[in-house]
């Protein structure tokens, strides 16, 4: 085989994916409000540095993305009041304090982390 026939044939060639690494299209469960919430509540448990990061394992504290997300779940809260489920109500109140206390928590941390 000549050198260009070589080439062509290794353009030609599906990059080979091992098996473990394709994706499948599984089926999701219906969209929910508390599933929705309760990513951004994981997101913001991330940012807050309770969680480590899942893409490089890092625990830092971001305050501003952190506060962001409370703010987003709260807006969640306040845009669908009067439409929730006891059920989302009460889990809406439960996440919406957590985090706050959490972030108050992370804030003092990441003061403590700068004097030092």
């Amino acid at each position: 085989m000549t050198e260009d026939q070589n080439s062509n044939a290794e353009k030609n060639q599906e990059p080979q994916t091992p098996p473990s690494d394709i994706p499948k299209d599984v089926p999701l469960p219906n969209p929910t409000l508390i599933g929705l919430v309760s990513g951004l509540a994981t997101q913001a448990m991330i940012s807050l540095g309770i969680f480590p990061n899942p893409i490089d394992g890092s625990q830092k504290i971001l305050l501003h993305q952190g506060k962001h997300l409370i703010e987003t779940i709260a807006l969640l809260d306040e845009k669908t009041k009067g439409n929730q489920t006891e059920e989302e109500t009460k889990t809406l109140v439960n996440i919406l304090h957590e985090l706050r206390m959490l972030y108050v928590a992370a804030q003092k941390e990441k003061q403590k982390q700068n004097n030092e």
